[in-house]
């Protein structure tokens, strides 16, 4: 149960596959690649006001892509499909995904970026610009995002602005882009002023997750994309929390039914917040911040040196210490918290310090700040969370500094 969603008429549908028109059952099928079972799995529908986004989980996905967005679309043939990815990712799977769009009679054509955070800013937006107005890319287009969460927030924003939004397809290659960032529309860059304060909320109509593209990633990333897994547990679902601590050993694995049932939790868990609350106008969605603000503070001050999910474990554990230190939430929680994460081998600690005037002062540019505020989320228990503002700094400094010890 999730207490934390416990609304009714949620728009987060799950649904049966449908394969060349025959719609396969939601309980996963298996087929064997390369000697390892491998499960087919299911899709999500999520409904927003002015967009559906059909989610596909199932093994193999890229290389139907193209027809996949041909169903998205009502059959609609856009003129031209813009494949973004990054230099990492593209030499995998780019020639998979081309052959997929020109197999449904899709053109399209790529771009590719440097790998990681060093991508997201302005001046390669304005490189990726130049190249859609010299390619003559029109509205009708699509844009694809085919790699991480760097990738889907920087092609989403160029999807979102490119003559005021193109339609937008996410083709997700790891695990946290498969358990959250793919989810829900958020689009952003950075600038020298902060991490993500210029984007767009733009719902992709598709997301084609394939697990098997997590056979050819690193393991330290497969860790770090396990950190907002817990943190869907800690706001939403005391039993997705136990079940994480009860297969800890099957998850680092990938083992393929866990990999499934951990993958459908969270799109679970993320669509039903974000359907609610897609722009974060309800103090619905900010919810999903937790562990964020201290989080995204290390990471811009770090120079991104560390992996997003990283930063958000110590954001996590230091939001779980502010909770305590407030009185919100019991010691034994946080001591919970802090020995799955080690279990997951996340860290708890902050191996290079980080002076902690910069943290704060970047805390105070944070997303969620308002009236000059700066707001929290925080938790009273395991799907309980809440928001507070007006939090000390002497508090939020001791939470920062816990990390150090």
């Amino acid at each position: 149960m999730h207490s934390f969603l416990r609304f009714p008429g949620s728009r987060a549908r799950l649904s049966p596959v449908v394969i060349g028109g025959n719609p396969s059952p939601v309980s996963p099928r298996t087929q064997t690649l390369k000697d390892v079972t491998i499960l087919e799995m299911f899709d999500l529908r999520l409904e927003f006001a002015d967009r559906t986004t059909q989610v596909v989980v199932r093994t193999n996905v890229l290389r139907d892509v193209g027809t996949l967005i041909r169903e998205a679309l009502a059959d609609a043939v856009p003129p031209l499909v813009v494949v973004f990815t990054d230099d990492r990712v593209g030499p995998l799977y780019n020639d998979t995904v081309r052959d997929a769009l020109n197999r449904a009679g899709l053109a399209s054509i790529s771009h590719q970026v440097p790998a990681g955070e060093v991508s997201k800013n302005l001046a390669v937006a304005e490189d990726i610009y130049r190249t859609l107005a010299d390619r003559e890319v029109s509205r009708d287009a699509v844009i694809l995002a085919l790699g991480g969460g760097v990738v889907s927030d920087l092609a989403g924003f160029v999807a979102a602005t490119w003559m005021r939004g193109v339609r937008f397809v996410i083709c997700p290659t790891t695990l946290e882009a498969d358990l959250d960032a793919s989810v829900g529309g958020k689009t952003a860059i950075n600038i020298p002023g902060g991490k993500n304060l210029v984007g767009a909320f733009h719902q992709p109509v598709l997301v084609a997750v394939d697990p098997t593209c997590l056979k050819t990633l690193d393991m330290r990333d497969v860790r770090a994309g396990l950190a907002e897994s817990v943190k869907h547990a800690l706001i939403a679902s005391p039993d997705f929390l136990d079940w994480h601590e009860d297969n800890v050993e099957r998850i680092i694995a990938l083992d393929q039914a866990v990999l499934t049932e951990l993958i459908r939790r969270n799109l679970e868990i993320k669509g039903d917040v974000v359907t609610r609350d897609a722009k974060e106008q309800a103090d619905v969605r900010v919810m999903l911040n937790l562990g964020h603000t201290i989080g995204h503070a290390i990471e811009e001050c770090c120079g991104y040196a560390m992996r997003h999910g990283e930063c958000v474990s110590l954001g996590l554990l230091a939001a779980c210490r502010l909770s305590h230190s407030m009185g919100l939430l019991a010691g034994p929680v946080v001591s919970r918290v802090e020995g799955l994460l080690k279990r997951f081998g996340l860290p708890t600690m902050l191996a290079d310090p980080i002076d902690t005037g910069r943290i704060l002062a970047t805390i105070r540019k944070d997303k969620k700040v308002q009236q000059r505020e700066s707001r929290f989320v925080l938790l009273e228990d395991v799907g309980r969370p809440i928001i507070r503002g007006n939090v000390g700094e002497p508090a939020i400094r001791q939470a920062y500094e816990s990390l150090l010890r």
